[in-house]
């Protein structure tokens, strides 16, 4: 036996080498060396370098030296030369990488020649890198990878997986990973051995098959046709199709289902004769008709196909199936709904007609009365429809009908003057809409005799003339009371405060409460007369708040102050809560103090024991003050209900228990809503009331705005920037010359504003510019316009002429709760404007309109 050859040395920073060995060693075993010196193993560590005289085995022992480390280097080749050779021939003969490495770090320790062949990468980078492998994993299977490998070594469990690797120039590989955890002396896991194989080809063939194999399966799965095999007497596949038109819940339910399960008594004879046609003589069935069994023991009409096939050697049947109760149905219900159709067009109140081009092709007996024809006049061949236009009216049509046949949109709704068979003319709104009628266009129309129109028309001046004069008795009633009742109750309220000054001291007691019953009634009518007033110009909309920054700490000391007395003198508890921190909110302080001693004035007012609270707080956005009395409470739906309604009291009539008009809550909550605030009751009977005013807290941004109550200063800025770069032609229709001045002096600075007072005016204004070649951009028109040519009968005028078929047309009016959005868009304009109008929702309305595309009218 040749001698064995063994080199041993302790290495340090000056000599980790031996002069032997020195030459000998590649560069990757004097790395080894080198982090085994720095780092020393805990227990024996070996690992076998390729070098040029031959393989060496270096092994890194634990030794109580310093460092505590002996490293031995073997010459396999003195231990086994033939078996050397075998083996190294056998690892690169392999198409697979063979590869060592740390169960802790995963560092390759060693790695196969083949790896470079593997990756593209050198050998030496597999085992310098320390995270080579988890680093050239395929980005969405490294979490993936790592973790199943980090999992199973840590239970000590070998592990088999595939996952994707990226080569060095940037192609994506599949690998399949066969991993032995091998453990230390007391079964830890200490080192991976692995086996990495390429299997991209396996994987790309397997994905193929799988693609195929579910294109197929989604087919047939997915296929809203019910299809399924019979064979040897019995269903052998069904598809989930089938199973819903049999009720299954699975299409393994119909597995071995025979004929006689699935077919109807009535059809299983025909069904039996289909299977053996196509079984027996392998005669296809094209299509056929029967009724099925559902398992549920309903039945259902289908429609059917037979194939004949081979089924695991044996004949069978391919059938496809599909239900065709609910078409058969719905022609049945098609059929009745026509019927209906038919009998509501012919028993229709609203003139009614259906026509192409010239010809009518249906007409109801009302449009027949309209027209004085009867129905099978007007639809005969030779009747043209024109015959019912009068004279002025033509060109409105021969318009229409040219649009229409070249395509182009036309006003659905317009306005014509007819002629009836008995000559006599009559005005009507004829509505027209584009169907198709047996598979061709037609226009179904519709008249409507505006002669109703008139007196509706009539009806509605007449209220309006009625509400003005009431809004005016309002406004003298208010403005006597201001002057007629403010005027002597100051004087009243002044002589008895020198009365209670001057003769405090000269007369009897009771004569001085006489005094101050005098001064104490005198300040409560006033209160009341200021807050009807204050209700009367908040619901018409002139009193207008300022905007500040308002303390809401301040405004409970104030209010403190002033009601503190009241409450002490009836034997009341005041309690007064604020934060350190100043809680500012947005709000006109005038205002807010009314609303909030209305509240306090209610709470002391109506609490006879206990406790009166004042708690003021905030929120992320709003601040917000608490009123909270110990008194007698509410009924809780009179304070959802009643308490904000003007001139209401729980106790009313005989049961009445407190003076008062029950405005102060009223005035509260518009007050509170006014400034963009909430108020909230808490309330039952026997608990007393929580009343919580919540508003906006003041923010950076509404501090740098002139009225934060008004923040849409910024916008309206922006939209007349808007505007002036556009500067529109704008007429103005308005027969109120308060009206039209405010809107002329609204727009002058951003439009060419034209003003017309009524109906013939604008007309004339408008054929002028056409005769110049010029039309406005919009026109802000009146509903309500002195005379007979009222705001709809001009829209339809203007409408008339083509140049003005998409100009923008708003509607303006006083008179708007009767109707709805859609009845001002359906009647042709193309927006509406509600009296009395601010100047930021005309801005909003003018620049959605002209920079809006034009669409047909």
């Amino acid at each position: 036996m040749e001698a064995v050859s063994i080199t041993c040395w302790t290495p340090t920073a000056e000599a980790p080498l031996p002069a032997e060995l020195a030459e000998r060693l590649p560069p990757e075993a004097r790395r080894w060396i080198e982090a085994v010196r720095e780092n020393p193993p805990q227990a024996p560590l070996a690992h076998p370098f390729d070098t040029a005289t031959g393989p060496l085995l270096l092994l890194a022992l634990p030794y109580p030296s310093e460092p505590p480390l002996l490293i031995a280097a073997l010459d396999l080749r003195t231990i086994f030369p033939e078996t050397d050779t075998f083996f190294r021939t056998l690892v690169q003969s392999l198409r697979a990488v063979l590869w060592e490495a740390d169960a802790h770090t995963f560092r390759f320790t060693y790695v196969s020649p083949q790896a470079e062949e593997l990756l593209g990468y050198p050998v030496h980078r597999w085992l310098e890198e320390p995270d080579f492998w988890a680093a050239h994993i395929h980005p969405e299977d490294r979490d993936r990878a790592v973790a199943y490998c980090r999992e199973t070594t840590d239970r000590g469990k070998d592990h088999d997986f595939t996952y994707r690797m990226i080569r060095a120039d940037g192609q994506v590989i599949w690998v399949r990973d066969i991993v032995t955890v091998v453990p230390d002396e007391q079964g830890r896991p200490h080192r991976l051995r692995g086996l990495l194989l390429d299997v991209t080809e396996e994987q790309e063939t397997r994905r193929e098959l799988e693609v195929f194999r579910q294109r197929y399966q989604d087919l047939i799965s997915n296929n809203p046709i019910a299809t399924g095999v019979y064979c040897r007497g019995q269903v052998v596949y069904a598809n989930p199709s089938m199973a819903r038109l049999f009720g299954a819940e699975r299409p393994e339910d119909l597995l071995g289902k025979t004929a006689a399960d699935l077919i109807h008594p009535s059809n299983l004879e025909a069904a039996l004769e289909n299977v053996r046609k196509v079984v027996e003589r392998r005669e296809p069935v094209s299509y056929g008709r029967g009724r099925i069994q559902r398992l549920d023991g309903r039945s259902a009409i289908v429609d059917f196909r037979g194939v004949p096939i081979t089924w695991e050697g044996e004949p069978a049947v391919l059938f496809f199936m599909w239900d065709v109760s609910e078409q058969l149905h719905t022609a049945r219900r098609l059929a009745e709904r026509e019927a209906q159709y038919q009998a509501l067009f012919e028993n229709a109140p609203a003139p009614m007609y259906v026509r192409r081009d010239r010809q009518f092709l249906l007409v109801n007996p009302a449009f027949a009365r309209l027209t004085g024809y009867t129905a099978e006049e007007l639809t005969a061949p030779g009747f043209d429809a024109r015959r019912l236009v009068a004279p002025q009216s033509l060109p409105v049509v021969e318009e229409r009908l040219a649009r229409r046949r070249q395509g182009l949109p036309v006003a659905p709704r317009y306005e014509l003057w007819i002629r009836r068979k008995d000559g006599k003319e009559i005005l009507v709104e004829a509505i027209s809409i584009n169907i198709r009628w047996e598979g061709e266009p037609a226009v179904l129309g519709f008249f409507r005799d505006l002669s109703a129109q008139r007196e509706a028309e009539a009806y509605l001046k007449q209220a309006r003339k009625q509400a003005e004069e009431a809004s005016q008795l309002k406004s003298r009633f208010l403005e006597l009371m201001t002057h007629e009742i403010r005027t002597p109750l100051s004087t009243i309220l002044g002589y008895a405060d020198l009365l209670r000054e001057e003769l405090a001291d000269k007369i009897p007691p009771e004569l001085l409460e006489f005094v101050d019953v005098i001064r104490d009634s005198g300040r409560r009518l006033l209160g009341m007369l200021s807050d009807v007033l204050d209700l009367s110009l908040l619901e018409t909309q002139r009193r207008r708040l300022e905007a500040e920054a308002v303390d809401l700490n301040d405004l409970a000391r104030r209010l403190a102050a002033d009601f503190a007395p009241m409450a002490r003198e009836k034997g009341l508890r005041w309690e007064t809560e604020v934060p350190v921190q100043p809680v500012p909110v947005v709000a006109d302080e005038e205002a807010l103090h009314r609303a909030l001693a209305n509240i306090v004035h209610n709470a002391v007012k109506f609490t006879e024991s206990g406790t009166v609270r004042l708690r003021v707080g905030r929120s992320d956005r709003e601040g917000w003050i608490q009123v909270i009395d110990t008194g007698p409470g509410m009924d809780t739906a009179f304070a959802r209900t009643g308490l904000f309604e003007p001139f209401r009291q729980e106790s009313e009539g005989t049961a009445r228990r407190h003076e008062g008009a029950g405005l102060g809550m009223a005035v509260a909550r518009r007050f509170v809503e006014a400034m963009h605030g909430r108020i909230e009751v808490d309330t039952a009977p026997g608990r007393g009331t929580t009343v919580t005013v919540y508003l906006p807290l003041l923010t950076a941004q509404s501090a740098s705005t002139s009225s934060a109550l008004h923040p849409e200063a910024r916008e309206l800025n922006r939209l007349q920037q808007r505007l002036r770069e556009r500067h529109p032609r704008i007429l103005i229709v308005e027969d109120n010359p308060e009206n039209a001045r405010f809107l002329e002096l609204a727009l002058q600075n951003v439009a060419e504003v034209t003003v017309a007072a009524d109906a013939h005016r604008a007309l004339e204004l408008i054929d002028a510019g056409l005769l110049q070649g010029q039309t406005f951009d919009l026109i802000l028109l009146d509903l309500n316009l002195p005379g007979d040519f009222n705001g709809q009968a001009l829209l339809h005028e203007i409408r008339r002429r083509s140049a003005y078929h998409h100009v923008p047309i708003v509607a303006q009016t006083a008179y708007a709760e009767p109707f709805r959005p859609e009845d001002f868009l359906a009647e042709g304009f193309d927006g509406f404007l509600i009296k009395p109008i601010d100047r930021l929702t005309l801005y909003r309305e003018l620049d959605r309109l002209l920079t809006r595309q034009p669409t047909p009218s």
